[in-house]
């Protein structure tokens, strides 16, 4: 049922695709008997549909179910690994129904065998204190973004699910990266983990169509992260690059 797009050595943003299939059928391909009316059967099918990640075993997974799934429904499940740290592996998982609308989705936790066989770059390691040392220096040559904050004192904050990463900034310059500064961020920038692998690593940059969209969210001071818009923008071309350049 599922079509692998993963390579031999397991990097942040592997992906899998299913192809679809009733859940009902999925399921009695697997063995499985489910009650009518269950609440688990996207779950399951999840579970059952997606490969392994290789050479690692699962140890843990959260749920969450917009729209329980129904057994007689056609559904796929697309999953991308969205976080490698030492012998830990997360995988974001989807289950989208006949329209691609996302009924159900988790993340997974997995142990590798051997952490030899992962790629635990901290370029990719999303809103963590090294990832965010990384992007400091590759924006402390920017003119344009030390131009737009040229005038302004403040912290721009940034959450990759439950990691958060503050950048404290006078005049342009970056003085400081820190999971927490005294008063907090001036506003926080927000999206979950496989949303940021989407941003850092699809072809195109499309951060402001996604943000013209409403794709993100943001906390503390909504005025500030409107008129910041054009700064964060060129944060995110800056973990482009520096994600790039962990792939080249």
């Amino acid at each position: 049922m599922s079509i692998k797009t993963t390579h031999e050595v397991v990097t942040v943003g592997d992906r899998t695709v299913s192809l679809p299939q009733v859940a009902a059928e999925t399921l009695t391909e697997a063995g499985v008997s489910l009650p009518a009316g269950s609440t688990s059967v996207g779950a399951v099918v999840a579970c059952v549909s997606a490969p392994a990640v290789p050479g690692a075993r699962r140890i843990g997974s959260q749920w969450n179910a917009e729209k329980v799934v129904e057994q007689a429904e056609s559904v796929s499940v697309d999953t991308v690994i969205v976080r490698i740290t030492g012998d830990r592996v997360e995988r974001y998982m989807a289950l989208r129904d006949h329209t691609s609308v996302i009924r159900e989705s988790g993340t997974e936790t997995w142990v590798l065998e051997d952490p030899a066989t992962a790629v635990a770059a901290p370029e990719l390691d999303f809103c963590s204190v090294e990832w965010g040392n990384l992007l400091s220096e590759s924006l402390e040559d920017d003119r344009g973004f030390t131009s737009s904050l040229s005038t302004w004192d403040g912290t721009i904050g940034l959450r990759c699910s439950d990691r958060e990463l503050h950048l404290r900034i006078y005049k342009g310059t970056i003085i400081d990266v820190t999971r927490r500064t005294p008063h907090g961020a001036t506003f926080t920038f927000v999206a979950p983990a496989h949303t940021w692998v989407d941003l850092v690593l699809s072809d195109t940059d499309d951060f402001m169509r996604r943000a013209i969209s409403g794709e993100f969210s943001s906390t503390g001071d909504g005025y500030e992260y409107l008129r910041l818009t054009k700064p964060l923008n060129t944060i995110i071309a800056h973990a482009r690059l520096i994600a790039r350049k962990a792939n080249s």
